[in-house]
């Protein structure tokens, strides 16, 4: 017959388990606590433990910022009768104070920041947060990227802005300087231009232009691979754009 002492007992070893921080001794009393209740393992903690292991190994050691491991260390409950031993990060003993089955979300808690930190520790070379970034990653890292002007057409001769564009990775983006557009009217889209592939012009994908916005970066969507573009046209369509443009209204044109 087991107690409610008992099972506050396990709950902390098994917090110690999933932690890897129990001697000899404590590990054999878990096993012994484990079968007297015919218990099993907290596998959502070890799970967490997993995930935050996995993610770390997956990046290069860097050192953990002193604010971040203050605050670790503050989410760890102090133990006065706790004897700092070497290797050790924290001691059962120190969840004896949160009692019952708060000690599994301690542990879960400190998982949980932990793997907030590998995000914010990160290294440089990790993916790009914003479109701009994206572009100049682009232009960094593919030398056989394209990088051509816009020159505006007819009432949008006053815009200004370049195309950059990857055949190797299917991948471009344009920077622009156009006039806002209600969506709810005409949107702007952008026809690639590839005589190899195909007469007819590769969608690229329809955009918008938000108001205030000065110098906007849209990340192109072609509908279908690129090999060769020899020129990148921008038309202002109705909403949701068109499969096979009029060219009613050409805004802008970067030739090749």
């Amino acid at each position: 017959m087991t107690t409610s002492a008992d099972h506050d007992r396990f709950e902390e070893l098994d917090a110690g388990r999933v932690l890897g921080d129990l001697e000899p001794e404590e590990l054999a009393e878990w096993e012994r606590l484990s079968r007297a209740m015919g218990a099993r393992p907290d596998h959502g903690l070890d799970l967490a433990a997993a995930a935050v292991s996995f993610t770390f190994a997956s990046q290069d050691e860097e050192a953990l910022p002193e604010t971040l491991a203050e605050r670790i260390r503050a989410a760890i409950p102090a133990d006065p009768n706790g004897v700092e031993k070497p290797g050790n990060v924290i001691r059962p003993t120190a969840w004896q104070r949160l009692g019952g089955g708060q000690a599994g979300w301690a542990v879960a808690a400190v998982l949980a920041i932990l793997l907030v930190a590998t995000f914010l520790t990160r290294s440089p070379d990790a993916a790009p947060d914003s479109l701009a970034e994206a572009r100049e990653e682009l232009l960094r890292s593919d030398p056989g990227a394209l990088a051509r002007e816009f020159k505006g057409v007819g009432d949008y001769e006053g815009m200004s802005g370049d195309v950059v564009w990857s055949d190797d990775r299917q991948e471009g983006y344009m920077k622009l300087t156009l006039p806002a557009n209600d969506p709810s009217s005409r949107q702007y889209q952008l026809w690639i231009v590839d005589p190899e592939r195909d007469e007819a012009p590769v969608d690229g994908g329809v955009f918008d232009i938000e108001s205030g916005d000065d110098s906007a970066i849209v990340r192109i969507d072609a509908k279908l691979a690129v090999d060769d573009p020899k020129a990148f046209v921008i038309t202002l369509e109705q909403p949701g754009g068109v499969v096979k443009s009029k060219q009613e209204v050409v805004v802008a044109l970067a030739s090749l």
